[in-house]
């Protein structure tokens, strides 16, 4: 059964005719008009499908991450959008869901204007939302001169589209593909990255010191304490505990396991003199 409510709003396909010579060169015929690549209407537009080539599973094989961008435009309804159950079919033969990997999706990483997480969001009418969702597909199924078809709910007439394997494009990695794909939400991204000149580090560190912050998120409870001069512990409602050290950066605060190396990066904001950390994307797995 669907989750989501289905819509249906003609979109009239692009034809091409063409003239072919017949018998001398004297009489012509018209071909049955043919469909060609269709690729966005009103509300949706389709900004790219890519592949990122660097990525291998845990049993190296052949599938591969593949991203969906597009723009969500609400006209006299509102719509909602979301990176999930965003069906994909290629040659009418397979078809693959869109689902949110939060660890595997380098691209989301550095491409900040595109909204990507299992989670609705709104867009209101004369709104425009940036979304990307992500697949896995085996890479024979990418090989040129495919189909490539869309169903989505909350893509009004998306399944009117007609793409094709040919418009796929490559990337040696997800933060490449980001910087073309998103350039400005690229350099944001870097930006935040970034490590924080000393004095924002200094204030932000006044700020964190001698305090803790608390969340509830994936059914646990989280607990992140900071202490002189760059200490951190994590605490979970499923009875883990964790220290590490921290480092400041534009945007968000890094804290490092020193055992395995995994860093939580936790998003901040400054605002009027007071830090906000926003604990619920550092620990939401579902983004």
């Amino acid at each position: 059964m669907n989750r989501r409510s289905a819509w249906s709003l003609p979109l009239a396909l692009v034809l091409v005719l063409s003239l072919a010579a017949c018998g001398g060169g004297t009489a012509q015929s018209t071909p049955e008009p043919e469909e060609t690549r269709v690729a966005g209407n009103e509300y949706v537009t389709i900004d790219g499908i890519c592949v990122d080539d660097s990525y291998r599973d845990d049993e190296d094989s052949p599938i591969r991450m593949v991203y969906l961008f597009y723009t969500v435009t609400a006209g006299e309804e509102n719509l909602k959008v979301d990176s999930i159950y965003t069906d994909l079919t290629i040659n009418d033969a397979n078809t693959y869901q869109s689902e949110h990997y939060a660890d595997s999706a380098a691209a989301a990483r550095y491409a900040k204007s595109y909204y990507y997480s299992s989670y609705i969001e709104d867009v209101y009418v004369g709104e425009s939302v940036k979304v990307m969702a992500t697949f896995y597909i085996p890479e024979g199924d990418l090989a040129p001169g495919r189909t490539i078809t869309l169903s989505d709910d909350q893509m009004p007439g998306c399944e009117r589209f007609l793409l094709s394997t040919d418009d796929v494009r490559h990337f040696e990695s997800g933060e490449a593909m980001a910087r073309a794909m998103d350039p400005e939400g690229y350099d944001q991204a870097l930006l935040a990255y970034e490590e924080a000149d000393p004095e924002t580090a200094d204030l932000v560190k006044s700020l964190i010191n001698g305090y803790y912050w608390s969340c509830y998120v994936n059914m646990t409870a989280y607990e992140l304490e900071f202490w002189a001069e760059d200490n951190f512990e994590v605490r979970s409602s499923l009875g883990t505990s964790a220290t590490g050290t921290y480092t400041v950066r534009n945007g968000y605060i890094f804290c490092t396991y020193p055992d395995t190396g995994y860093t939580v990066e936790v998003p901040y904001e400054l605002v009027d003199g007071e830090i906000d950390l926003d604990m619920i994307a550092a620990f939401d797995v579902k983004g």
